[in-house]
């Protein structure tokens, strides 16, 4: 374990010593649309309806941090802000975005400089954690960002018919196209859905879908709604670019027959498109499933450690310390106590003592609280290790934000 926290040591050195040598600036906002066309150089695949949505739409109350080499902007890094959940906390967090250097400045250490400075911003403001979707697991896992949401989807048929007993029942599933006006009763649906399943999802308020409408029509999309005798049983964000596909359907427990319903509205036949990001039972629409996937999707990284602490639960009494090693924020390389009554954990710091049965990496730190096994490079202290089984772990996590 010592040799593991020197290792990391030494990475925290040369990444300073590399941030050193360049100069990282946080753009004023009437700046924001000067990174567009470095954006549209590096993710030449987005098209111009959703980048004038996103340089309209979220770059508003966005961040950007720039380096700048001869006059202009060659490697950027933006925060889109989230409100979140964590079980009955909510904080502010940031969704890093548009990771990108100009390919003749590359290799120069510009792109961990920016992580750096964003990672200690978002430190500054006791936000919990940052998250983000990898273009590749290795570029992020240096900086100590690690998988924490696995993304179940699959590929769906269409079909208008139901089931002779739902037929009986009179359950005849209505689909239309939300407009603004129904964005609130969207977020008070989805709220009531993912409270009863997840710990660890964005707020849903009628601003977010009002956002996500948007999003999703300069997708060539929008978002579909599911109603049953009146009521409102079901979601969906869809898009379009070859074919029709489907994102984060949400549907009430024992409605999940109304996803092909849903896609044959869409597609106006039975072909199977991808349906990702699903919180229903799939073995209730078996046979109208051919393809399911189920893939790492969403990376991230502890920043402000008491307060993530906090919001966990207990799942016993327990007093216990830790001692956790991060090469970037030098305020969690400290000691923990972590105090419980059985209900809620308090903490406090100390100074660190070596102590080598309660050492942790801020890396291996982060999948254990989110309900993920630890990469094995790390071996855990046992004592340490059954000591944070007394925490309640944020496994149920629920994120499908893209932009």
């Amino acid at each position: 374990m010592q040799a593991a926290a020197r290792g990391v040591e030494d990475a925290g050195r040369r990444l300073k010593e590399r941030s050193d040598k360049m100069e990282v600036r946080m753009l004023q906002r009437e700046e924001h649309g000067r990174t567009r066309e470095l954006w549209e150089r590096v993710f030449a695949e987005d098209t111009k309806e959703f980048l004038d949505y996103y340089y309209t739409v979220k770059t508003l109350d966005n961040e950007m941090y720039v380096i700048e080499q001869e006059h202009q902007i060659c490697s950027m890094i933006q925060l889109n802000p989230y409100e979140m959940r964590i079980n009955d906390s909510e904080f502010l967090t940031h969704y890093i975005i548009a990771v990108a250097t100009e390919e003749r400045f590359r290799k120069r250490g510009f792109m961990g400089a920016l992580l750096q400075a964003s990672l200690k911003k978002m430190y500054a403001r006791k936000e919990p954690f940052t998250f983000l979707m990898p273009a590749a697991e290795s570029i992020y896992h240096p900086y100590d960002f690690r998988y924490i949401y696995r993304q179940r989807g699959g590929k769906v048929c269409g079909s208008k018919e139901r089931s002779v007993s739902h037929e009986l029942q009179g359950n005849i599933y209505e689909m239309r196209e939300a407009s603004e006006k129904d964005c609130r009763k969207l977020a008070e649906f989805a709220e009531e859905i993912l409270r009863e399943s997840y710990q660890v999802v964005a707020v849903r308020t009628e601003q977010y879908y009002r956002r996500m409408l948007a999003e999703q029509k300069s997708e060539h999309g929008g978002i579909g709604m599911i109603e049953k005798n009146g009521k409102l049983v079901g979601s969906f964000f869809f898009a379009k670019e070859e074919t029709y596909e489907i994102r984060e359907p949400l549907l009430k427990k024992g409605e999940e027959e109304a996803l092909p319903q849903a896609v044959f509205w869409l597609t106006k036949g039975n072909e199977a498109i991808f349906c990702d990001g699903w919180n229903l039972d799939v073995h209730n629409i078996k046979k109208s499933v051919t393809e399911e996937r189920d893939r790492p999707l969403i990376m991230a990284r502890l920043l402000y450690l008491p307060g993530f602490f906090e919001s966990l639960r207990p799942r016993t009494t327990f007093s216990f310390t830790v001692e956790v090693t991060d090469p970037i924020l030098e305020e969690n390389n400290r000691r923990f106590l972590l105090e419980s009554d059985g209900t809620k954990i308090a903490v406090s710091t100390a100074a660190k003592e070596n102590d080598t049965d309660r050492q942790i990496s801020i890396a291996a730190l982060t999948q254990i609280l989110f309900g993920w096994v630890p990469y094995t490079e790390e071996k855990l202290p046992e004592v340490l290790q059954k000591d944070l089984n007394k925490i309640e772990p944020a496994d149920g996590v629920f994120l499908n934000e893209i932009v």
